[in-house]
């Protein structure tokens, strides 16, 4: 089949480019890319398809592209990449639409969504990748190459309108109306997808801003901690006369001496794997290992940072929906899950710092409101500290005679508990926050827990019922977010979680705009579950501190109605806090 599109060489013709997309309400765009140049920017409206040629075009090319894509929205597949692009020539869209995120928040972020998959899934057509890593800087392009250049225009176009009807037709929380230039723009009214499309430019400027790395506490960080895992196995190894490292002898260990039942793998060898471990985690000898395990992947972590270090900076990778609660991934180094004792390794450049702002008990405020627990809900209301008020209940003394190590234990049992955890798991969790609890303890903390706050234990056996009916348990979260779990953990797990990613996400959503507001220059570096990292130049951080607070509250008002959110913000020159 022969596609039609004009292939633009020449600046004369740019005017007709122009002509043609000036009244289109959003242009379908797709990139080609030669040694990380733009070499090709596919523009496609109604019916037609441009294909402009930057290496012809120049800068006359750029400015057009920059008057057409200013104020109007742009559709796209994987608009991360061709927006990192974009951005760099100084153009920034009005609003995006993504073909790719609205395929993952349809079908799910398991699934596969590249183009060729979601063509396949929702137009039955069959897409001929194969030109994708075609040499796109040589002088003259082939025919070939610009009709498939056309061709992921012309998909996208066709994807664009069956997407963005399933997406309205998805059921969404009606009385959540979020008026942003996405949702004018692209006429959606789902506030998850609103949500989503509009984070896409966000996830873009993250990863275009990377995060600074103090490169001297990096290596400092990274020597301490070999130092101390070399010591740790040599001391194992002289105890139990085994290479902690060898799973052939830690399994010999386990089951001959110490009589653990461990699981078999699919070749019949004892499995070692932290699953299986944790099944004994209170074991000494399995802590030992589970322990230099742990030391073992933060060396490793610190080592993938210091090998993807540019100028002093890493670029991660982020995962948009990198879960079904919407929770973010980041990897090319993952860094949202350093230990937080190693954080000083990212410090801010010169003459800049980072402002950091989390949201306080932000997943017991969610559990309050989500499940209707009106003690709960009037505790935040009344400013009171949930974790003094709830350790008040079952220790059954008044909150101001509650200790800083009792206030721990309660900690442990609203975190905890909220998810439903056994007397067994309480015990183990509570050792995180470093308080020791018998069991005959945890199972009376439990029972005294849920026989106050009574809505939750109600949700815990309602989700029970409907996994043990329907083998699954489907809901959505305070904005939207629909979810099928089929574990109880999961079931109680995502509705929160996932609840708190759609904070998250519009919390930046709104400081980005307060930002624009009033013209300050601020950049979102970092996000990790209920925390945002911003990196700015120092005598602006008291107002981007203001502006961020303002936003994280504004968020909460939207998605939060009962309970008000509460916000910490420090200021520093390493990312130390939480």
């Amino acid at each position: 089949m022969s596609l039609k599109y004009s292939y633009i060489t020449s600046k004369d013709k740019l005017q007709k480019v122009y002509e043609h997309l000036r009244e289109e309400p959003y242009i379908f765009l797709d990139t080609e890319v030669s040694q990380d140049r733009v070499r090709l920017v596919q523009l496609g409206g109604r019916e037609d398809i441009f294909i402009l040629d930057l290496f012809d075009l120049g800068h006359e090319g750029v400015s057009v592209l920059r008057e057409l894509l200013s104020n109007r929205g742009i559709v796209g597949h994987n608009l991360k990449f061709d927006l990192k692009y974009l951005y760099r020539l100084g153009i920034e869209p009005y609003a995006v639409f993504d073909t790719m995120v609205a395929s993952q928040l349809l079908e799910g972020p398991e699934e596969k969504h590249s183009l060729q998959k979601v063509a396949m899934r929702y137009l039955g057509e069959v897409l001929d990748k194969s030109l994708q890593l075609s040499d796109w800087g040589k002088d003259f392009l082939g025919r070939e190459q610009l009709e498939y250049a056309a061709l992921d225009v012309k998909v996208v176009r066709d994807l664009f309108y069956i997407l963005r009807e399933r997406l309205n037709e998805t059921p969404h929380r009606e009385e959540v109306l979020l008026k942003t230039r996405t949702s004018r723009v692209f006429g959606l009214l789902n506030p998850i997808a609103i949500v989503e499309m509009a984070f896409v430019q966000e996830v873009a400027k993250m990863e275009l801003s990377g995060i600074p790395v103090d490169r001297e506490e990096l290596e400092r960080s990274l020597k301490d901690q070999e130092k101390a895992l070399q010591k740790r196995v040599m001391d194992f190894m002289f105890k139990h006369r085994i290479d902690p490292m060898s799973t052939r002898q830690v399994g010999e260990l386990l089951t001959r001496k110490y009589r653990l039942e461990l699981p078999k793998t699919e070749k019949g060898n004892v499995s070692t794997d932290d699953k299986a471990l944790s099944e004994y985690a209170e074991h000494p000898v399995v802590a030992e290992l589970l322990q230099i395990r742990a030391m073992k992947k933060t060396i490793e972590k610190l080592q993938e940072i210091k090998e993807k270090l540019k100028r002093n900076r890493v670029y991660p990778e982020f995962k948009q929906i990198g879960a079904i609660t919407g929770r973010m991934a980041s990897m090319n180094p993952n860094v949202q899950n350093i230990p937080r004792d190693l954080r000083r390794i990212f410090m801010a450049e010169e003459g800049k710092v980072f402002v950091i702002a989390d949201f306080s008990q932000i997943e017991l405020r969610i559990a309050s409101e989500y499940v209707g627990e009106e003690k709960m809900v009037r505790a935040f209301k009344e400013g009171r500290d949930l974790h003094r008020y709830t350790a008040s209940i079952f220790l059954r003394k008044p909150e101001e005679e509650i200790s800083k190590e009792e206030r721990q234990l309660a900690k442990a049992v609203n975190f905890g508990l909220i998810y439903g955890i056994s007397a067994k798991g309480l015990v183990e969790y509570a050792k995180t926050y470093g308080v020791n609890l018998t069991l005959e303890e945890a199972q009376k903390i439990r029972e005294d827990f849920f026989n106050y706050y009574t809505s939750i234990r109600a949700w815990h056996e309602r989700v029970k019922r409907e996994l043990k009916e329907f083998k699954e348990s489907r809901g959505h979260t305070l904005l939207g977010r629909s979810y099928t779990a089929h574990t109880f953990p999961d079931a109680v797990n995502y509705p929160i979680q996932g609840t708190g990613a759609d904070l998250l996400k519009l919390s930046v959503l709104m400081f980005d705009a307060e930002l624009r507001r009033e013209g300050i220059r601020a950049n979102v570096v970092n996000l990790v579950h209920d925390e945002i990292v911003v990196e700015c130049e120092e005598h602006l951080s008291e107002r981007v501190a203001k502006l961020l607070e303002k936003a994280m509250k504004h968020a909460g008002k939207i998605v939060l109605k009962q309970v008000p959110v509460e916000v910490e913000i420090s200021i520093s020159k390493r990312w130390e806090k939480g």
